[in-house]
């Protein structure tokens, strides 16, 4: 399997999981020390390029935090999340931008349906993914994920699981 056969295979598993909401496989995709990063737009041209100091949608350092947030979708103490959408992820245009010594990079296009059950509505965000794998034993490990949401005028619930 090329390198980007194999990063399109993980992009894809990734997405399945999300949408089966088989959250300990999808975090478990995650490095310890990934970053998980969906940055706001600072205007109609520009977006935020640095989350330690201006505003992002959703950042999290570290894998922790991603674990934190499924925690609390399990507990059924997140009313935001109650019940939960349906999620169909599409993945195209997957591209490897880099890759060697056990670490590649990926860059694809994303639109992501979604139907809350709570009000019968149905959308679509779209955008694109820069995805950092790095190779850990004998697994690939997501080390950073960047999430560019084209259409971030977001009419319900925004979580890592509907981007």
């Amino acid at each position: 399997m090329s390198d980007v056969e194999e990063a399109a295979a993980l992009l894809f598993r990734e997405a399945t999981y999300l949408d089966k909401g088989e959250w300990d496989a999808w975090v478990a995709m995650y490095h310890r020390d990934a970053v998980f990063w969906l940055p706001a737009w600072r205007d109609e041209y520009e977006m935020t390029d640095d989350p330690q100091t201006q505003v992002s949608l959703i950042y999290h350092d570290r894998r922790y935090g991603l674990e934190e947030r499924i925690s609390r979708i399990e507990s059924r103490k997140s009313i935001t999340a109650l019940p939960l959408p349906r999620t169909l992820h599409q993945i195209g245009n997957v591209e490897l931008i880099a890759g060697k010594d056990g670490m590649m990079q990926s860059e694809s296009a994303f639109a992501v349906h979604v139907f809350d059950p709570r009000t019968a509505r149905e959308h679509t965000r779209y955008g694109r993914y820069e995805h950092s794998f790095v190779r850990e034993s004998d697994a690939w490990l997501i080390s950073r994920k960047k999430i560019t949401l084209i259409n971030d005028r977001v009419p319900t619930v925004l979580d890592f699981y509907s981007i």
